[in-house]
């Protein structure tokens, strides 16, 4: 039977627990479907609600490869586009027992109009490891976000994993705590753009305070609960991010520091899959 471990993988809007499998016999492909119910990166989020469509197709090597592709679709009341293609790879590893790890990259293709507060970034790289037992597991990830200028992220996580069923009928649930920590380049660039992508006009000088260096960006709680089936499976995420650290934003143009109302956020995403 297939073992299941949980991974960390950093390639959505938030920290995303998933469902890994190592020690696979055979290689195969995966075809999803999902929805998001709204971008949030780090507890960071656009004024406006934007909910993703996602169709996937990954193939997954029986070494531990796996490549493939995303398309999100924007859904919401303003816009309907495609707002971003990723093209994902990473390469799952076991270290030890009940040690794992994970080394993935992701290039993005964001649409120019896009309003997500990662919407100016081209891709990441990063690594995880995770540590697993029948009482408390735990998992560190570091990755480099890269746009005009790169930032880094450290994840802690800490989780438990309830598994239910057998090989053909399995049910995992696995509460989590996360932590993000790391830079805000992506976020002040954000700042620097979002009157550009909203009303075409020209970019407007900001100027930011408290957004430099390393800063706690938030706390997540999350549910995973999958279930697999025999060639199919579904899955749900909801998340709850409390975010920390804010900063300080001058209005467009002038020079009246204002400190930024960080709102928290409940958001999920929705999924279903085949394998063949």
């Amino acid at each position: 039977m297939q073992r299941k471990t949980i991974c960390s993988i950093f390639l959505s809007s938030s920290l995303f627990v998933c469902v890994g499998l190592f020690g696979q016999d055979k290689s195969y492909f995966k075809l999803s479907g999902s929805y998001l119910t709204n971008s949030v990166y780090n507890g960071r989020k656009d004024s406006t609600i934007l909910p993703y469509i996602i169709p996937s197709i990954t193939y997954y090597d029986k070494s531990g490869f796996n490549i493939g592709t995303s398309i999100y679709y924007l859904n919401s009341a303003n816009a309907q586009r495609v707002d971003l293609v990723s093209i994902d790879a990473d390469y799952d590893f076991k270290i030890a027992n009940q040690v794992n790890g994970s080394i993935y990259a992701s290039k993005y293709f964001y649409n120019a109009n896009s309003t997500s507060v990662r919407g100016d970034s081209k891709g990441t790289l990063g690594g995880s490891i995770s540590y697993e037992n029948n009482i408390i597991s735990v998992s560190g990830d570091a990755s480099v976000l890269f746009s005009d200028k790169s930032d880094f992220l450290f994840t802690p996580s800490v989780y438990h994993t309830f598994n239910f069923g057998d090989e053909n009928n399995a049910w995992a649930i696995a509460p989590t705590i996360t932590a993000n920590i790391g830079t805000l380049n992506y976020y002040k660039q954000y700042f620097q753009n979002i009157d550009k992508k909203r009303r075409r006009v020209l970019p407007q000088l900001v100027q930011f305070k408290n957004a430099d260096g390393v800063l706690l960006l938030d706390y997540e709680l999350s549910l995973p609960i999958t279930y697999d089936g025999k060639g199919w499976g579904l899955y749900i995420t909801p998340t709850y991010a409390i975010p920390q650290s804010p900063i300080q934003v001058t209005t467009p143009g002038g020079n009246i520091f204002r400190t930024e109302k960080l709102e928290n956020s409940f958001y999920a995403e929705f999924g279903l899959y085949v394998t063949f």
